[in-house]
């Protein structure tokens, strides 16, 4: 595992990270989140309404893995949409990526 991966299951662990569609959404809207990964073999929908969400409300968004890994590095089967909730955090993965 590469170290986006990895630091994705740290902060995880610490709670920083909202996992799903839903509760990523409800992050961007109440201005808890940082930054939104999205899986770039998410289905189209999913990443246009996230995009919109994003964009909306000011949050930063990237494209990154698979569903598979990163469900992987956070002990899931797949994840389709993240959210990092720590400044730390999410400028690490954005200088990493």
């Amino acid at each position: 595992m590469n170290k986006i991966y990895s630091m994705l299951g740290i902060a995880n662990k610490g709670g920083k990270v909202a996992i799903g569609y839903d509760v990523t959404c409800l992050n961007i809207e109440k201005k808890k989140s940082v930054l939104v990964l999205i899986a770039s073999d998410a289905s189209d929908k999913t990443k246009k309404n996230i995009q919109f969400v994003c964009s909306k409300h000011g949050c930063k968004y990237i494209e990154y893995g698979e569903k598979e890994l990163l469900g992987k590095s956070l002990g899931r089967k797949m994840v389709s949409v993240l959210a990092v909730n720590d400044e730390n955090i999410a400028s690490y993965l954005l200088n990493n990526v």
